[in-house]
């Protein structure tokens, strides 16, 4: 336990510090400062691991795409839900992770599924901000609330970005960079899977 001594030494003069208060109060104020940081990162850190345990043992999933914005910007045919889709199809299916059709994801609750939301904005000077968001959506069980069956995201990624009107595909390209990031993080929770490339 710490006297007041201690305290007392710690006064500051007009020219220096107590060289033997300042060696005791570094290692006071190291410690203070690791726990008040350090249950914050634990926490972080902890929502990771969660988010890679709930890809564990997930072997096929399905595919949806909304993208929200100005009709410059998604009316033409650069930066569709279907060219959005059909990219993150041809990712899943050329890194080897089975791919379920539309029809079966919506005829079924019990289905994975992965949900990419983009939103894009048009500002006066051409720019465009826009933000992605991909999300993995899959069967879970609400012990609180009567062990109800519903479908909750437990894992995601996102990222914002801006360009100009006239390079739209580089959203695309981050689209697909996030797709890629999933792919990682998918064969990482499960590395037994067979990867082909």
């Amino acid at each position: 336990m710490l006297n007041t001594a201690f305290f007392r030494r710690l006064r500051v003069s007009t020219s220096h510090a107590d060289p033997v208060a300042m060696k005791l109060l570094i290692p006071i104020l190291f410690t203070l400062t690791l726990l008040i940081h350090l249950p914050a990162e634990l926490f972080a850190q902890n929502e990771v691991q969660r988010e890679q345990i709930s890809l564990e043992g997930l072997q096929e999933f399905g595919f949806t795409a909304n993208i929200q914005g100005p009709e410059p910007i998604v009316g033409g045919d650069v930066l569709t839900p279907t060219v959005i889709r059909q990219q993150a199809v041809d990712q899943l299916i050329s890194a080897d992770i089975q791919y379920i059709a539309d029809e079966e994801v919506r005829s079924s609750a019990d289905i994975p599924f992965l949900h990419m939301h983009i939103h894009a904005m048009q500002l006066e000077n051409g720019l465009v901000p826009f933000s992605i968001q991909l999300k993995l959506y899959q069967p879970v069980n609400l012990p609180l609330n009567r062990d109800l069956l519903t479908s909750a995201s437990t894992w995601e990624i996102s990222t914002v970005g801006l360009v100009s009107h006239d390079r739209i595909d580089a959203i695309n390209r981050e689209a697909e960079s996030l797709m890629a990031n999933f792919i990682d993080e998918y064969y990482r929770a499960n590395p037994n899977a067979a990867r082909i490339n």
